[in-house]
């Protein structure tokens, strides 16, 4: 298992948790990555984890899950 502070250097601003690259998955593949209703265009930053909606009420910031390294929550 990869130590935390490389999963917190691998984390992107708008994951729910930190990064965990031995599941070897992107968070585009995850079924809480959806489309982000205000995505940012500069640059191309389209996607949002669901699960920080669900815990916090507020839509997480946009990123670009096709990079991303998927969390924990991945399902």
């Amino acid at each position: 298992m990869t130590d935390l502070a490389e999963r917190m250097k691998m984390t992107v601003p708008g994951q729910l948790t930190w990064a965990r690259p031995e599941l070897g998955k992107k968070c585009k593949e995850c079924n809480w990555c959806v489309r982000h209703p205000k995505p940012s265009l500069s640059p191309p930053l389209r996607h949002q984890c669901k699960l920080v909606f669900v815990h916090s009420k507020r839509h997480g910031i946009p990123f670009d899950a096709y990079t991303a390294v998927a969390c924990s929550k991945f399902e």
